[in-house]
């Protein structure tokens, strides 16, 4: 039991402009970003987009290399783009990576993740697209303090975990709004445009994580599927994962990719998830509950590289 309660508690987690990193500035061909061409494609996030195994699902200080699954859904776009042979693509998404947060030099963070990629000469005029996906583990707060107190809430099946029960708690859900992404995004993107004048911005949504609607939030264990109907206090929060981000985008002037349409119908409580459960019998045995299977990382891959190819 035990187990199964970590697997749990683990599954709802995963300013001023950038210092060193400001645009424009003086002496802009000094910058590691302005004296190449940049890459292709870069890629910023958190463990949706890096994926791991339990063995690799840990959040990792800013500065260490983050690891990431083969078959994430970068390293699928990056085959699609023709890049995986190549030095072309800057991926510094990471496990446990927040949009923002205090203390932030300690974590990984879109402002870390920004600093690692131009210190990669990442950025430049030969950047063709830079991907950004985050938001969920700021939903949950620092330390995902909001998501300690939801666990025994979600394990709770008599009386579920209802918008009201989760009012009480004394860490109840931030739901996203677009103007959290403009809020914290905002100086990231001026830095972009600078230093990489050609590149199309987008804001990557998460993959379908429920219908939309339903108050119901589920989970497979062992291939079982177990759920709870009174989950509002979660459905809500993934209902802003959907919204806030394309409010954001919109805000900020870049795109928008909306990752929940092309994985629609295959959310935590359909017949055929893509998304990990615990223990989820075949190739995704050791993947992390709550994150994308192969098969739906691959989803948002082909859709990423028909949504940059359209135009």
């Amino acid at each position: 039991m035990s187990r199964f309660l970590s697997a749990v508690a683990m599954v709802f987690g995963g300013a001023a402009l950038i210092s060193g990193l400001t645009a424009p500035v003086a002496g802009a061909d000094t910058d590691p970003a302005a004296s190449n061409g940049g890459k292709t494609l870069v890629v910023m996030g958190d463990s949706n987009t890096a994926n791991a195994t339990w063995s690799t699902m840990q959040p990792q200080p800013a500065g260490v290399a983050c690891p990431h699954l083969p078959t994430s859904w970068p390293n699928q776009l990056a085959d699609r783009m023709g890049l995986s042979a190549t030095q072309d693509v800057a991926d510094v998404s990471c496990v446990g990576a927040y949009m923002w947060r205090h203390g932030e030099d300690h974590f990984w963070t879109a402002l870390t993740e920004a600093r690692q990629a131009a210190a990669d000469g990442a950025f430049g005029p030969r950047t063709k697209a830079v991907l950004l996906q985050f938001g969920l583990n700021d939903a949950w707060g620092a330390d995902h303090a909001a998501q300690n107190e939801l666990v025994p809430c979600l394990l709770d099946v008599l009386r579920g975990c209802s918008t009201a029960d989760a009012a009480t708690n004394a860490n109840p859900p931030a739901l996203l709004t677009g103007q959290d992404y403009v809020d914290h995004l905002r100086d990231i993107v001026t830095y972009i445009r600078y230093y990489a004048p050609n590149a199309r911005i987008v804001l990557v949504g998460y993959q379908e994580l429920h219908t939309p609607g339903d108050q119901a939030i589920c989970m497979g264990v062992l291939g079982v599927p177990v759920g709870l109907p009174r989950a509002g206090a979660v459905t809500d929060l993934f209902d802003s994962l959907r919204t806030a981000p394309r409010d954001g985008a919109a805000a900020l002037g870049v795109e928008y990719f909306d990752a929940a349409a092309v994985t629609a119908g295959h959310g935590l409580c359909s017949p055929d998830p893509w998304l990990n459960g615990i223990f989820t019998p075949g190739p995704d045995w050791y993947g992390q509950p709550g994150h994308p299977t192969v098969q739906g990382d691959a989803a948002v891959a082909q859709g990423l590289h028909q949504f940059l190819t359209a135009r």
